[in-house]
C-alpha cells in the first residue's frame, strides 16, 4: 500500500507527462443530462477515472464524460471523492487501471473509451473483487458494468439535418477510424440524409494516423476537410474526437457547415457547426457513480438511445436562421427543426428503424495519404519513448 502511494505521488510530480488530479467539488460549465435525480446518501464513495487518450480539453468525448463527474460532485458534495488520469497513449491504460486497483481503496473504477477494453480485459481477472465500469465497449463479467450508445440514432437527426441544409446536394463525413463504432455514427448521418432526399451523396473518410493520434490531431482534421470541401462537400459531420477541431476550422476557411459530436460543439465555430450530435457519455458516469452511492450499482450492459436520452441533436443555438427556415418534406412545410422532431419521435416509436451498420454501396469513400518513413519513424519513437517512461514509473 505504501509503495502505491508513493507511486502516485511520482506521477503527480512527472506532470504533464502524466496528469494526476484530484477533485472534491469542481465543476465545468455546460448542461448535463441525467437519467436519475440526487438522492440522500450517507455512505463515502470514492471513485477512480481513467479517461481515453487525448484528454480533457478535447471538447468531445472526454470532456463529456467529465460533465456527468462534476454533476455527481456538485449533487453529492460530502459523498463522493474522485481522482482521474489522463493516459498519454495506449500502453498506460493498463498501468492506471491497475495503480488504482492495487490502492484497494476505490469503490469503483470508470474506463472511458473502448481502446481500454484490452487492458481492462485483464485487470478486471487479476482485481476480481474490484468494481468497473466500461464506457463505449462491452466485456461480460460480473465485477464490470458497461455502457453502450445508439450512436447511429443521434446521427440520423444530424444526417436529416445536414440534407435539409445542403446547397449542393453533397455532404461529407470525417471518421478517426475505419472500425465499426465509427461506422454507426456514419450508417445513421447516411440514412437520415437518404430519409430526407435519397438522391444525397455521402463521401467519408478516415484518419489516416494510428490510435491515439487519429483523435487528436487538429492538423489531420482540417486536411480531410480541405479534401471533402474541395469535392462540393458543403456539410461535413466529424466523429474524430479532438480531430474535429480542425474540420471545424476547414469548415470557418471554406464558408460550409461542420457538424460537431459527443459534446454540443456548437459554440466552437458559431454559425459554422451546424449542429452536434451529442453522444451523453455524461449520463453514463453520473448514473455509475449514482448507482455506486446508493448500493444500486449492477453488473451488466446498459444501451443508451434516444429514448434514454443517451444521443440527441444540440439545440442549434448558433444556427437559429438555419434551424427555423421551413422546408418541405413529403408534402409538409415545417421548420427543419419540427421536421427532426418527428424523426425523432418516430425513432423511438419504433416507426424508423435505424441500422447500425453503413449501406457501403450507397457511399463514396476517400482513402487519405499514409504517413511516410519518416512519419511512421517518428511514430514508433513515440511508443519507444513511451514504453520507457511507463517501465521507469514501474520500477519507482
Amino acid at each position: 500500500m505504501k509503495k502505491v502511494r508513493i507511486l502516485i505521488l511520482a506521477l503527480i510530480l512527472l506532470m504533464p507527462l502524466a496528469t494526476l488530479s484530484s477533485v472534491t467539488g469542481s465543476r465545468d460549465a455546460g448542461p448535463t443530462k441525467v437519467r436519475f435525480s440526487a438522492g440522500k446518501a450517507t455512505a463515502k464513495t470514492k471513485v477512480g477515472v481513467v479517461f481515453a487518450t487525448g484528454g480533457l480539453g478535447d471538447k468531445s468525448f472526454n470532456d463529456a464524460g467529465k460533465r456527468g463527474v462534476d454533476q455527481a460532485l456538485a449533487d453529492y458534495p460530502d459523498n463522493v471523492t474522485v481522482n482521474w488520469v489522463e493516459p498519454q497513449d495506449v500502453p498506460e491504460f493498463k498501468t492506471y487501471q491497475t495503480d488504482y486497483a492495487e490502492d484497494e481503496t476505490y469503490d469503483l473504477i470508470i474506463c472511458i473509451g473502448f481502446l481500454q477494453t484490452s487492458a481492462l480485459n485483464e485487470t478486471s481477472i487479476t482485481y476480481p473483487d474490484q468494481n468497473w465500469v466500461l464506457i463505449d465497449d462491452e466485456i461480460n463479467r460480473s465485477n464490470i458494468q458497461n455502457y453502450l450508445f445508439k450512436e447511429h440514432e443521434g446521427s440520423f437527426l444530424v444526417g436529416a439535418m445536414a440534407a435539409m441544409t445542403t446547397e449542393t446536394g453533397k455532404i461529407g463525413f470525417v471518421g478517426g477510424m475505419d472500425i465499426y463504432l465509427i461506422n454507426k455514427f456514419l450508417a445513421g448521418y447516411r440514412q437520415g440524409a437518404h430519409y430526407i432526399n435519397d438522391s444525397i451523396e455521402v463521401t467519408a473518410v478516415y484518419s489516416p494516423l494510428p490510435p491515439p493520434d487519429c483523435w487528436n490531431d487538429i492538423p489531420s482534421g482540417k486536411n480531410m476537410g480541405k479534401t471533402l470541401m474541395g469535392k462540393d462537400n458543403d456539410v461535413v459531420f466529424a466523429a474524430a474526437g479532438g480531430t474535429g477541431i480542425g474540420v471545424f476550422q476547414a469548415a470557418e476557411e471554406e464558408g460550409v457547415y461542420a457538424i460537431g459530436v459527443d459534446s454540443d460543439q456548437d459554440g466552437e465555430a458559431k454559425g459554422t457547426v451546424l449542429c452536434s450530435m451529442l453522444k451523453l457519455v455524461e449520463t453514463a458516469t453520473y448514473n455509475a457513480i449514482n448507482d455506486t452511492i446508493h448500493g444500486t450499482w449492477e453488473a451488466g450492459t446498459k444501451t443508451l438511445g434516444l429514448a434514454e436520452e443517451g444521443v440527441g441533436i444540440s439545440p442549434m443555438t448558433y444556427t437559429k436562421t438555419e434551424k427555423e427556415t421551413n422546408y418541405t418534406f413529403d408534402g409538409v412545410s415545417l421548420s427543419r427543426w419540427d421536421h427532426v422532431m418527428n424523426i425523432k419521435q418516430d425513432i423511438i416509436d419504433g416507426t424508423i428503424k435505424v441500422k447500425e451498420t453503413p449501406d457501403w454501396e450507397k457511399l463514396q469513400r476517400i482513402q487519405m495519404a499514409t504517413p511516410g518513413f519518416e512519419g511512421l519513424l517518428v511514430v514508433f519513437m513515440l511508443i519507444g519513448l513511451a514504453a520507457i517512461q511507463i517501465n521507469r514509473r514501474r520500477q519507482s
